[in-house]
């Protein structure tokens, strides 16, 4: 099982796994975030089950260290910052010559860029789908643009 999906069960197994995998993403957040040791769980200073509450904050937020840690970025991110990027990376596209565009950098991300090629064309034919889904219960729908009309 992968780190991310150990850290996750919770409790005081997962804040554990969390601290031996990430010890100083975990301690900048603990003390900036809450200024807080991460000895504060061992010398019971805080119950296990606060620390674990606590540290779930931690997790939900792309602003962590923990956080972009565990999703493999390079560095925290808040949700506004990657909008702006989309923006920004929206912005330079409309104003650049059409040939030009494939060109144009991008705005840094924390995490890699997927390549944004097209799928490949279907190798079934829609009449095969409606098939397989009538064969397992589903109702076509009416009046929508796939009924033929």
């Amino acid at each position: 099982m992968d780190a991310p999906d150990r850290s996750r069960t919770g409790g005081i197994a997962g804040l554990l796994n969390l601290i031996e995998e990430h010890p100083g993403a975990l301690a900048y957040d603990w003390r900036v975030r809450f200024g807080l040791s991460l000895s504060a769980v061992f010398d019971g200073a805080l119950t296990w089950h606060e620390a674990w509450l606590l540290t779930e904050q931690l997790l939900n937020d792309p602003t962590s260290h923990i956080a972009a840690a565990l999703a493999g970025w390079d560095y925290p991110a808040s949700r506004e910052t990657l909008a702006l990027a989309d923006l920004f990376d929206l912005t330079v596209a409309v104003n650049t010559d059409k040939r030009k565009r494939g060109r144009a950098e991008r705005y840094t991300r924390p995490f890699p860029l997927r390549d944004a090629t097209r799928s490949a064309k279907p190798q079934v034919s829609q009449d095969a789908v409606r098939a397989a889904l009538a064969a397992r219960g589903h109702q076509p729908q009416s009046g929508g643009p796939s009924d033929g009309r």
